[in-house]
């Protein structure tokens, strides 16, 4: 039986009036959680950004401050999140009168109603620094209101260049050498904008914190790709000679927001990405992605350098006064980009299928999407909800916790295509084994269940690269799927009979275009 969370992740797409087989919606989640890269490739009009736009991961903290009010506990009402890169955060409006007089309160939002009717977007007014004790002696930050037209309280870890009448105030130091990043402070007022800290870590204000984080931090991004994008600065940003100052685009941005909060997972959506070459945008990230190792000191990867020289740079970002000169792709990060093969777009390299899991959308069910005949036998069906916050980096031990039976399908596909120099390497193994293994953690570990994963891993994993023409891929392809139908003639192949419906149903359309016009992609 599955639980509430995958009920109402496949009921989401249903309830917004899209038509996908649960198999695809389970491939995708089990996909983007075993590499945090996924392709979504087909046709125009099948919904393909509706599927990552929709996707979402569930999260309810508010049960633990629910028992804490029952318990008669007390929340905190002002929360410090110990960042990683420090800059602003956002501060409790209600908090507001507790920490300005009457007629301080009046002229705030007497500022805030004029720069809405004008509609400026910057700050509208002055600053307000708070003193915080702690065990240690203490440090102070600063308020003041932004953005008037949906006004924010923001909170400052230390002066900026931008504010020249406030007081001098820095509490990077302090938090640096006193706590850890991800710290959760909970704080009571004591006095006129004083404040104390009264607890480190609690479990009742760490699910506060969390409610208010997921109210307040848009966790999804949607980035169109366009044609003239040539180099990553679209999605990394540049340093604008004429402002002096780097520009944080809008993916750098959502990449920072997630870095400052490892503790929730992070979506992108780049749509149309083959508009332009990807490697010219992306290979950073490819880059970055493929470097990640464990250690004994735990995961270690290259960071992305944003320019050279300086060790930060101030930016027009209203979110992030400083940018480092490099920093790292989060672990919680996660990247779908959505493609249409025509003659408009440019087709991917072998090195990045390789890198990622492709998941296609060519087949059109009109009948049941119409409302007949309705999907049936579907077992590819998550019972229990992956955890992206659980994810693993695909290793050699994942290959050698499979089956033998699916480890020998592995072993004797790589021996057809390495006669023909079409083989995978020992990356794509272990990711393929980690798919599997996912699968069966969150669907059953049943055989069938296991033949089933490793058909959508041929499909998504091994075979994306293939194209070319008769005389490369007539002998492998036929090798292939006289192997995985155990037949002796390819005429009476009958896909739906077999242990790998997917893989032989697309490869026998290969097959059948090779022999039509001399060329064929698995990726059309």
């Amino acid at each position: 039986m599955s639980d509430t969370n995958c009920d109402k992740f496949y009921n989401r797409y249903s309830d917004a009036g899209f038509y996908f087989p649960s198999s695809v919606l389970s491939s995708y989640a089990l996909s983007l959680h075993t590499k945090p890269f996924v392709i979504l490739s087909g046709i125009s009009g099948t919904g393909k950004t509706k599927i990552a736009q929709l996707f979402h991961t569930p999260a309810n903290p508010s049960k633990k401050i629910e028992a804490a009010e029952e318990a008669g506990r007390n929340t905190s009402k002002l929360i410090i999140k110990v960042p990683a890169i420090f800059d602003r955060f956002n501060f409790p409006q209600e908090l507001l009168p507790e920490i300005l007089s009457q007629a301080e309160l009046d002229a705030f939002n007497e500022k805030a109603e004029k720069f809405r009717l004008r509609g400026d977007g910057g700050n509208f007014s002055e600053t307000y620094v708070l003193d915080i004790e702690d065990a240690h002696g203490g440090f102070q930050v600063a308020i003041y209101g932004q953005r008037a037209s949906s006004p924010l309280i923001r909170g400052r870890f230390y002066k900026s260049s931008r504010d020249a009448e406030s007081p001098e105030y820095d509490a990077r130091t302090h938090l640096k050498k006193h706590y850890s990043v991800g710290d959760v402070l909970g704080l009571e007022s004591i006095g006129e904008r004083k404040f104390k800290i009264v607890s480190l870590n609690e479990e009742t204000v760490i699910a506060e914190k969390q409610e208010q984080d997921l109210n307040t931090i848009e966790r999804q991004c949607f980035i169109p790709v366009r044609s003239d994008w040539t180099d990553n600065s679209e999605l990394f940003g540049f340093y604008n000679l004429i402002e002096q100052k780097y520009h944080v685009p809008q993916f750098l941005d959502f990449l920072l927001t997630a870095i400052n909060n490892p503790e929730y997972p992070f979506f992108v959506l780049l749509d149309e990405m083959n508009l332009s070459k990807v490697e010219h945008y992306f290979s950073d990230i490819l880059s970055c992605l493929e470097s990640r190792v464990e250690t004994r000191d735990g995961l270690h990867q290259e960071k992305v350098v944003l320019y050279s020289g300086s060790s930060q740079l101030y930016t027009d970002s209203d979110d992030y006064e400083h940018i480092p000169n490099a920093i790292e792709i989060p672990t919680n990060l996660f990247i779908t980009g959505t493609v249409n093969i025509d003659e408009s777009t440019y087709m991917f390299s072998p090195k990045v299928l390789d890198r990622a899991n492709v998941i296609q959308f060519n087949e059109v069910d009109l009948e049941s999407y119409g409302g007949g005949e309705v999907e049936k036998g579907d077992s590819f069906k998550l019972k229990k909800f992956p955890d992206f916050m659980d994810t693993k980096l695909a290793l050699k031990k994942h290959y050698g916790d499979l089956s033998d039976d699916i480890k020998n399908h592995l072993v004797a596909v790589n021996n057809i295509l390495k006669s023909y120099h079409l083989h995978f390497g020992y990356r794509t193994a272990n990711e393929v084994a980690l798919y599997i293994l996912s699968a069966m953690n969150h669907i059953d570990d049943g055989m069938d269940t296991q033949l089933q994963a490793l058909d959508i891993q041929f499909i998504q994993k091994i075979f994306p690269k293939l194209n070319g023409g008769y005389a490369a891929l007539e002998a492998p392809l036929k090798e292939v799927l006289l192997y995985l139908s155990v037949e002796k003639d390819i005429a009476n192949i009958v896909a739906d009979k077999t242990s790998f419906p997917k893989t032989i149903n697309k490869l026998q359309k290969m097959y059948n275009t090779l022999s039509v016009s001399g060329y064929s992609s698995f990726i059309d």
